[in-house]
């Protein structure tokens, strides 16, 4: 005969206890009863489950008495909550709020490096190949190691030469967005390399934007041609033609302390943007750098810089 409404149920053992043979569920040490279970068939099956549940909770609620004794082998109570992630992909954010849906492959980031800025993405930089002596140093891609400047950046035969815009140009300097990236690790003889941008803006709504950016352009080739004149024992020798829409030069300028620092200087300016490349080493006065000077011809050099401009700016 089937008896229904009256048959116990089985709890863990150890941990909830067994319930009684009247549906009451016993919960060991903690002592916790559930409801007896009085109803038929359906009402059983109901309140039999309940009183397992109400077991569980009980025993969560008092976890050290609810397992075995505590002697550290208990294990940790189960949870859904999903662990925080540890690291994340290089050149991206932590998400927040709730969990992505999980994809078929995480986005790699791009070998080039983030954008700055949208007005100075990755694309915008030299090809690190195009700088002058790669094949001994390698450079790694500008992008990677950029970052932008607040106000006007201060370029490198700037700072070198002691020289500063004219002041009626000074507020173009701050342009619209500004960034450097610094290559290679420098050190006693050895090369290293740098690249600014100084974007004015984009050239072709308005042929204001160019006109400052030429300006700008202006001023930083003749602080190079002064650096000479203003500085004891700098020499500068200039080294693209007259009317290239480029400028290039060897600037060499005498430290403190008996050294001397040799600087070759490429300056491009296609239209919205104002862009240089900076080459240079640190050496005692009169002696030659580890590595000897190897470069590409100067209108390489500079094509290598328009071209990253027009391609990503349209900045031709």
């Amino acid at each position: 005969m089937r008896t229904t409404g009256t048959a116990g149920t089985t709890g863990t053992t150890g941990t909830t206890g067994t319930t009684g043979a009247a549906g009451t569920a016993t919960t060991g040490s903690a002592g916790s009863t559930a409801t007896t279970a009085t109803t038929g068939r359906a009402g059983g099956r109901l309140t039999a489950t309940v009183g397992v549940t109400a077991a569980a909770l009980a025993c969560l609620a008092a976890l050290s008495a609810c397992g075995p004794e505590n002697n550290g082998d208990q294990a940790a109570a189960p949870t859904t909550t999903a662990a925080a992630p540890t690291a994340t992909a290089a050149g991206t954010a932590p998400a927040s709020g709730p969990a992505a849906a999980p994809t078929s492959g995480a986005a790699k980031p791009s070998a080039a490096g983030p954008a700055v800025s949208k007005d100075i993405p990755a694309g915008a930089w030299i090809d690190p190949h195009a700088v002058p002596l790669d094949s001994t140093y390698h450079w790694p891609a500008p992008a990677s190691t950029a970052k932008g400047v607040n106000g006007a950046p201060v370029f490198k035969l700037q700072e070198l030469c002691h020289a500063k815009l004219d002041p009626d140009h000074a507020s173009l300097g701050a342009g619209r967005a500004a960034a450097q990236s610094l290559l290679g690790a420098g050190g006693a003889d050895q090369w290293q390399a740098q690249q600014t941008l100084l974007h004015i803006g984009d050239p072709r709504p308005s042929s204001g934007v160019a006109q400052s950016a030429h300006l700008v352009f202006d001023d930083l080739r003749e602080e190079v041609k002064a650096c000479a004149k203003t500085l004891p024992g700098a020499t500068v020798k200039v080294t693209s033609p007259e009317d290239a829409t480029y400028f290039a030069a060897t600037v060499t300028v005498p430290q403190s302390g008996g050294t001397a620092v040799t600087l070759h200087e490429y300056l491009s300016n296609p239209d919205g943007t104002v862009d240089e490349l900076a080459v240079w080493t640190s050496t005692k006065a009169g002696a030659q750098p580890k590595v000897p000077w190897a470069g590409p011809a100067d209108a390489d050099v500079a094509k290598a810089m328009d071209s990253a401009l027009c391609t990503t700016l349209k900045d031709c």
